[in-house]
């Protein structure tokens, strides 16, 4: 028993010594052929489809050819398929006498007496092992147990190389995909210490080569923007500025018990685009606003020139109206390029009330001519919030006028103040057309109007709600919409609150 408990032990070693399995399989192999005193042996493992996917073969001497062929001989007819079939070990005392021993052509040495083992895990065959003699009646029943064990230590080990080798194989892949990317990943943990740079990140840095691993993110940049990401409730994305002028975008994402994966990619070509779209913007609007004065102009001077017909005064009306949607476009493209542009935004501390109720007041005649209800709740008890009181106004003012607009007559439009948490909540309901689910993700781009059934017959621009979204963001707000065709929409405005002692 001693010696069987030192054969195991030593295995055991053998197993955990190499990951690689011909070399862990062939010391193992050696041992067990020692230890119960067989002339040779071999091992067959198996794929998931029972075919054979690698073998060990003690004989030395066999071409690769001829011990291929003897491979497929014996899992075919021999005792090494009996023991895939039936997931067993067993004994052959005889193999003259036993048919599940298969005798080949030119077989370099005598086989009388076997003894074999499946090496099984999580219920499958994973491979056998078979010992064999010259001699017949060389194996013992008792020599079983310890040719399970050690089948199954086997079993164990193959199956942790294989885990081990796919792990490797993937960290390889995704080591070749980070370093490769163009974009910066950092790693940090809890504490802030960098686990990972990969070669975008080093560069952008500016590293060259220093030591970085495990150590503080304060230690190897003094960019406040990017030193920002990594303070105490800092935002999940935002524009980090490097001295060097570029600009990144980054996306930081938390990972439980880690730290943080921070993606930062260089946008430097899409501001220099969204630049020169903005200046291209403000110039096309300028060079406009001539030809449209000229314009309406000219309509007054053939209506002073003498009397015109009815026809001609419709379609004077006409020109008129489509010279007055120029110009409203061309106002608030140049407001929402200059919105856009804001580096600085002049704010100051206000009550939720002052931006709500000027509003509310300003558009009340236009509601009035429609003969809809606007009516106000308001549940924020003085709350107070910074802001820029005209931007505020203008945003809060521009839901309305859309609600009003899209409102049937005699309709009701709602404008409500509350509260939620550390966030200033404005809402404005109306019980319009509503806007279809495929629609409201895009409700807040630039021109784009989604209820193309009464669109025609409503003015506008197309850029009220994407000057909204623009001024709230400046303000470090959301805005979003609710709505349900045929029973209205809900836009509604969070802004932070500010924290009183």
């Amino acid at each position: 028993m001693q010696e069987k408990l030192l054969l195991l032990n030593r295995i055991s070693d053998e197993l955990n010594k190499d990951l690689n399995p011909d070399n862990m399989l062939r010391r193992v192999l050696n041992l067990t052929v020692a230890h119960l005193n067989a002339s040779t042996g071999s091992i067959m493992l198996f794929d998931y489809q029972n075919r054979v996917s690698a073998y060990i073969l003690q004989q030395e001497d066999l071409s690769r050819e001829r011990a291929s062929r003897i491979v497929g001989t014996v899992l075919t007819e021999g005792f090494a398929g009996w023991m895939l079939e039936h997931g067993e070990g067993g004994i052959i005392h005889d193999t003259y006498q036993d048919h599940r021993w298969v005798i080949y052509d030119n077989q370099p040495y005598d086989v009388r007496s076997v003894i074999g083992m499946p090496l099984r895990r999580r219920q499958r065959v994973t491979g056998v092992l078979t010992l064999v003699h010259d001699e017949t009646d060389r194996f013992k029943e008792e020599d079983l147990p310890l040719l399970n064990a050690i089948a199954g230590q086997a079993a164990i080990a193959l199956e942790n190389a294989q885990l081990f080798k796919e792990t490797e194989q993937e960290r390889s892949r995704l080591s070749a995909i980070i370093n490769s990317t163009q974009d910066a990943v950092l790693v940090t943990s809890a504490d802030n210490k960098v686990m990972l740079l990969n070669p975008a990140a080093q560069e952008m840095m500016g590293l060259n080569g220093k030591s970085w691993h495990k150590r503080k993110i304060t230690e190897l940049t003094s960019s406040a923007d990017l030193l920002k990401l990594f303070a105490p409730d800092s935002p999940s994305m935002g524009e980090v500025l490097l001295p060097d002028g570029r600009t990144m975008w980054a996306n930081v994402t938390e990972m439980a018990d880690m730290g943080r994966v921070t993606l930062l990619r260089d946008i430097s070509a899409y501001k220099e685009l969204d630049r020169m779209k903005r200046n291209f913007v403000i110039a096309f609007t300028h060079d406009l606003r001539t030809p449209l004065a000229t314009i309406k102009g000219y309509i007054e001077l053939v209506r002073m020139d003498g009397p015109v017909t009815a026809r001609q005064q419709e379609d004077l009306v006409g020109i008129a109206r489509a010279a007055n949607s120029m110009k409203s476009m061309m106002e608030d493209l140049l407001e929402l390029s200059k919105l856009e542009q804001l580096e600085q935004l002049p704010v100051e501390t206000i009550e939720l009330a002052d931006i709500v109720q000027p509003s509310v007041s300003y558009m009340r005649p236009l509601a009035k001519s429609k003969e809809i209800s606007l009516l106000t709740e308001d549940a924020t008890n003085g709350i107070k919030i910074e802001g820029n009181v005209v931007l505020l106004t203008r945003a809060i003012s521009n839901l309305l006028d859309n609600a009003i607009k899209y409102t049937a007559r005699e309709g009701k439009v709602l404008v409500t103040s509350s509260q939620n948490n550390d966030l200033a909540l404005v809402s404005v309901t109306d019980n319009g057309p509503g806007i279809s689910a495929k629609d409201l993700p895009r409700v807040f781009e630039k021109f784009y109007r989604a209820r193309a059934e009464v669109d025609e017959d409503i003015p506008g621009t197309g850029l009220g709600l994407s000057i909204v979204k623009t001024i709230i963001e400046h303000h470090h707000g959301k805005v979003w919409v609710e709505s349900q065709p045929n029973v209205g929409s809900t836009f509604t405005i969070a802004l932070p609150i500010i924290k009183q002692d």
